[in-house]
């Protein structure tokens, strides 16, 4: 059985790279030479940037060629059905978050299993993202769609006046280029980045684990 992290064309065509802060760097530049900002408020803004990558490491993060967010992988599990692959997936869900199968969308007959997740960030920050997977013969790929934020603030009194608590919710791919983002907002978009990029990192290999050392698990 094997699983690998594929960065290659998928039906949508459009090609998966790896994001690193030089491209952040890149975009700054840029904009200097294209006179939007100074020299000085550039080597300014750079070097407030390099004392925040020191303290805040920036993820490497997977992005597709129009430059949004996109994490996708294929799992191969040789010699396994689709339905046998498609069972110990909704156990894994059940087990990891106590979600229900009957919660989630999910048809044997298309090989599909969707699911809804947020995380927490802070106290008043959630990322969410949805899963989306897709068997085809041994084969399994999973996408994670609709990766965004939620901040909830309120509820406070302002002036005897209750003002009720409010939700604002944002697509992921408002955070780039954090370069150019308030450097006082850097710190929590690199946690926000950090966050959702390790918990979706870890839940595949999670899943992928559960997958493949089901039978040594259960061997009694």
């Amino acid at each position: 059985m094997r699983f690998s992290i594929l960065l290659l064309v998928f039906i949508s065509g459009l090609e998966i790279y790896g994001q690193s802060d030089s491209i952040e760097r890149v975009i700054l530049l840029e904009k200097q030479q294209s006179r939007e900002i100074s020299k000085v408020d550039y080597s300014y803004t750079l070097k407030k940037w390099n004392v925040a990558i020191e303290k805040d490491k920036y993820p490497d993060l997977p992005v597709n060629e129009i430059g949004q967010l996109q994490y996708s992988y294929i799992a191969e599990f040789q010699g396994m059905s689709k339905e046998k692959i498609f069972n110990r997936i909704l156990e894994w869900f059940s087990i990891t978050y106590g979600i229900i199968p009957a919660y989630l969308y999910s048809n044997l007959a298309d090989g599909k299993i969707i699911s809804s997740n947020s995380i927490k960030v802070n106290d008043n920050t959630s990322g969410n993202y949805t899963y989306i997977l897709t068997i085809i013969d041994e084969k399994l790929l999973i996408e994670f769609a609709n990766i965004g934020y939620q901040i909830v603030s309120g509820g406070y009194y302002s002036n005897n006046t209750w003002i009720p608590e409010k939700t604002n919710s944002y697509k992921i791919d408002q955070v780039f280029p954090v370069i150019l983002k308030d450097p006082e907002r850097w710190a929590f978009y690199l946690k926000l980045l950090n966050t959702l990029d390790k918990h979706i990192k870890s839940d595949i290999d999670s899943l992928n684990d559960y997958v493949i050392n089901y039978d040594l698990r259960y061997s009694f």
